[in-house]
């Protein structure tokens, strides 16, 4: 099969298999994963808490009692 003026040979084809990445930049994206875990775990803790808080007021449900607080 001929190759296309039209279709250049793909690029990814040109990355080194073995290549060795840095370091520190294993060390950043780990950095970034954590970084948007820890977000999603907040975000998923004040929402979710939210809405179900609201959801249960709004059903009028009388069998959620209030916590006693002890001093």
């Amino acid at each position: 099969m001929p190759k296309s003026k039209i279709m250049p040979e793909n690029p990814f084809k040109l990355i080194e298999p073995n290549g060795q990445v840095p370091e520190s930049l294993k060390k950043a994206l780990v950095s970034e994963i954590d970084t948007i875990r820890n977000t999603s775990t907040i975000i998923e803790l004040f929402v979710g808490n939210f809405i179900n808080t609201l959801s249960a007021s709004f059903a009028g449900d009388d069998e959620i009692e209030p916590q006693n607080i002890k001093g």
